[in-house]
């Protein structure tokens, strides 16, 4: 299955870290251009990997980029810009977004800082959740 990770920060690295480690067919990397010291690049150069970072990801470019990798897959791990409704529709299978926290109880850039503050254990959750 051919997969485009569409990610930044730590915990994006950390989810393509581990479908590298898995042996998955990872034919593209989209992050933002760097802001700071980022393993992206490091991660991508190691595996051979597509690696792109537009300003955004409307950009006309990364539509055709995302049209010639030919994903059957796009997983999005923490993104803060929103992929337009094209992109969403190349992939076969479609789009995977995985959010570090409950939905919508702590949506945005900042879930897994407000899950801590608030509290949230898989207890307490389950009882939330009832």
């Amino acid at each position: 299955m051919r997969i485009i990770v569409v990610g930044q920060g730590p915990f994006g690295e950390k989810v393509l870290e581990a479908l590298i480690r898995r042996g998955e067919e990872i034919v593209g990397v989209f992050c933002p251009p760097d802001k700071r010291e980022s393993r992206w690049p490091f991660l991508a150069g190691q595996s051979a990997l597509s690696l792109v970072q537009p300003s955004h990801m409307k950009n006309p470019e990364v539509h055709d980029t995302f049209l010639n990798l030919r994903p059957d897959l796009v997983i999005e791990a923490f993104v803060t810009d929103i992929l337009p409704e094209k992109l969403l529709k190349v992939p076969s299978l479609g789009t995977l977004c995985y959010h570090p926290s409950l939905l919508p109880r702590h949506r945005g850039a900042s879930g897994i800082n407000w899950a801590l503050i608030m509290g949230d254990t898989p207890d307490r959750l389950n009882r939330l959740l009832g």
